[in-house]
């Protein structure tokens, strides 16, 4: 068994997408770091292989990534998913908890938060 870990960042923005690629690429575990551009696509790329996390925004083009977050939790129940968003509220966070996120991140966020959450998941 493999001890490289596999993870999916899904977000429309370009520059933040590839702001979090390069934050785990250099995280303290050996990682496997793939981007997204939309939900579609993340399914797309799940489908060859499952993730161990999937880091999504909610507001993108087409299915959102609360839909995306459905999915994955009834397809792929050891992928472990981050649900981030701009347009933040406890209802929307207790509806990504409801729907099976492992946690909520509003932005803007620090780095290093959402850095220590995610090694928390899955290192």
């Amino acid at each position: 068994m493999s001890d490289v870990k596999r993870l999916l960042i899904v977000d429309d923005e370009e520059i933040l997408t590839f702001t979090l690629c390069q934050t785990f690429i250099k995280a303290p575990i050996t990682c496997e770091v793939q981007s997204a551009a939309s939900a579609t696509e993340a399914l797309e790329k799940c489908q060859k292989a499952p993730f161990d996390l999937i880091i999504t925004d909610i507001a993108m083009p087409g299915m959102s990534g609360l839909e995306l977050l459905e999915i994955v939790r009834r397809r792929w129940p050891h992928t472990r998913v981050v649900v981030m968003t701009a347009y933040g509220s406890p209802e929307r966070r207790q509806e990504a908890m409801d729907k099976g996120a492992s946690a909520y991140v509003e932005k803007p966020f620090e780095l290093s938060e959402l850095k220590s959450t995610v090694l928390n998941l899955i290192g």
